[in-house]
């Protein structure tokens, strides 16, 4: 991925935040009140394994701080989201914690987001066989896959 990426955001990410963040508001809707009429707990995940430093230099907003300020606004949500964010860079997850930690509001989640720096692979991979998933939007954003980086 080009350095400059999260220098201004371009339209195309513009758009793919907006439709993602929507969609997952939607889906989410549509899940916790499965789990409510059900009477499962109301537990929902969001998992990006290319979350980037969660906001673009020219200031605009990312995927990952748009869905925990959509969480934090909804009562619902605040207590049932649970949120992975992942970066292969330690530079760009240091930035995103640092953007999470200024969202207002944040220590209203019941389940505080969790950020890792490792690169998608095995590892990954390991650690998602060990946990139990709940219904979960699993978000990958192309430009952080190797093969595409690659050629």
């Amino acid at each position: 991925m080009s350095a400059t990426f999260f220098q201004e955001q371009a339209e195309q990410s513009q758009v793919k935040a907006a439709i993602v963040t929507k969609y997952f508001w939607a889906w989410g809707k549509i899940i916790t009140a499965w789990q409510a009429k059900t009477r499962r707990e109301q537990k929902i995940a969001y998992i990006d394994l290319f979350a980037g430093p969660g906001r673009y230099k020219d200031g605009a907003k990312s995927t990952p701080l748009l869905i925990l300020e959509q969480a934090i606004a909804d009562p619902v949500f605040s207590k049932s989201l649970v949120t992975m964010f992942n970066d292969r860079n330690d530079e760009t997850t240091s930035t995103l914690l640092e953007e999470i930690g200024k969202i207002k509001g944040i220590k209203t989640l019941k389940h505080q987001p969790d950020v890792y720096t490792s690169e998608v692979g095995e590892e990954i991979v390991k650690m998602f066989e060990d946990l139990n998933l709940v219904p979960t939007l699993f978000f990958v954003d192309p430009w952080g896959i190797r093969a595409c980086r690659s050629g």
